[in-house]
């Protein structure tokens, strides 16, 4: 109702792979082993004889760069909207880290953006 709405992605409809000699498949060959939610974005569906994962793909989200002119979120009106110098904006931005991202600050417009922090990130 208020906000963005979250994509909601369901895990695939598959049927689970058995082992053959699977003590509950022997007892009941109509059985579903239904998928439950691990952790975020992680879905998992264990059965004695065997197990099958399934992740979420990542959303697909624009990185602000809060020295890159495209990502930048200045206000319309700001003056400084287009400058891309790097010692203008050294000076200009006020940037303020915080925990896993850093709060930007316009000295011009004071419009203020939030932007992750990828140094923490671990990539690969």
């Amino acid at each position: 109702m208020f906000g963005k709405r979250k994509n909601h992605v369901e895990p695939p409809d598959r049927p689970f792979s058995h082992d053959p000699d699977c003590r509950i498949l022997k007892v009941d060959p109509d059985v579903v082993i239904p998928w439950s939610r691990h952790e975020y974005g992680r879905w998992e569906r264990i059965c004695v004889c065997n197990a099958d994962y399934w992740q979420e793909p990542a959303p697909s989200r624009v990185r602000l760069d809060p020295h890159d002119r495209s990502t930048m979120r200045h206000m319309g009106e700001c003056e400084f909207k287009d400058v891309t110098d790097p010692a203008i904006l050294r000076v200009l931005l006020k940037i303020t880290p915080k925990d896993g991202y850093a709060w930007v600050e316009c000295g011009g417009c004071q419009a203020g953006w939030q932007v992750a922090d990828f140094a923490k990130e671990r990539v690969g």
